[in-house]
């Protein structure tokens, strides 16, 4: 079954694993003071309502338009496939068709330490369609499951997790792979840099700038749903690895931050649940505001 998202982000700048690879390579990631010569890890974001930022945060677009001090980007399309296996599990694949980079630029947290780095939604009209396909994977109610949310006023999410100690984490995640490789505007952001670094272009092709998830990496899916004004809008997937840390040597000293997975050269994306466990998931967050 294949479904539009209404939006995708993932946050690459949360790896210092890609940013380790990139600095080996010869990369001012993200900024050198001396020279003012700065390689920011992009942010790969699609939106179907297109997108307003200012214009030195947009590092790569395939069109936008500018407005003094800001660009604006017009709607994107992605999409993501699910696939159900014969043992239960369900394969959802994202897929970027129409997107743009973007720079993270300062924020008050650093990126490496959080838990959310990869972002998906849905429009709640899918909802239906969604439960429907996942309908024969249910199962028994399992125990287990609890609720939290963020936001206030008019626009809340709430969101599942399985295991008092997952509040941080979401449902189980078996596997996922997410990268910049496959991208073709990573590919002319990378080039641009490289020239503006003097880094010999054929470096770019032994790069590993992809993430897989490792046998001890602590990963979870943030399956939820988003309410403005008492009504459901949109269903929420986010990507979540807390553990274990990862240590590396920035350019002005040692970084520490949230491992991101196995450092590895490859294009697909991919995450990997229980489908019980979304459909559950789903259907818990959906009766929060008892509907």
């Amino acid at each position: 079954m294949e479904l539009e998202l209404e939006r995708m982000q993932v946050f690459f700048p949360a790896s210092l694993e890609i940013q380790e690879e990139l600095l080996k390579a010869g990369f001012k990631v993200p900024y050198d003071k001396e020279t003012g010569r700065k390689t920011p890890v992009p942010v790969v974001v699609s939106s179907r309502e297109g997108r307003k930022l200012r214009k030195d945060r947009l590092l790569k677009a395939s069109d936008f338009e500018e407005d003094g001090k800001f660009a604006f980007v017009p709607g994107g399309r992605a999409l993501v496939d699910v696939e159900a296996t014969d043992r239960g599990f369900l394969i959802l694949k994202p897929k970027a068709i129409e997107y743009h980079l973007e720079d993270m630029n300062f924020v008050s947290i650093p990126p490496r330490v959080w838990g959310t780095w990869a972002s998906f939604s849905l429009p709640f009209s899918a909802y239906e369609a969604l439960m429907d396909f996942l309908e024969e994977f249910r199962g028994e109610e399992p125990k287990g499951f609890y609720l939290a949310s963020k936001g206030s006023g008019r626009r809340i999410e709430v969101y599942a997790y399985k295991g008092r100690s997952r509040k941080d984490l979401g449902i189980p995640v078996f596997g996922y792979a997410l990268g910049l490789h496959g991208l073709t505007l990573v590919e002319e952001y990378l080039k641009e840099k490289a020239e503006e670094n003097d880094i010999p272009g054929e470096r770019l092709r032994y790069l590993k700038l992809g993430l897989r998830k490792r046998k001890e990496t602590k990963a979870g899916l943030k399956v939820g749903i988003v309410w403005e004004d008492g009504k459901p809008v949109e269903i929420t997937m986010k990507l979540s690895t807390t553990a274990p840390r990862v240590r590396i040597q920035g350019l002005y000293g040692e970084l520490v931050g949230k491992s991101r997975g196995e450092l590895v050269k490859t294009d697909e994306w991919y995450f990997v649940v229980h489908a019980s466990d979304l459909y559950w998931g789903l259907r818990r967050v959906r009766s929060a505001f008892g509907s």
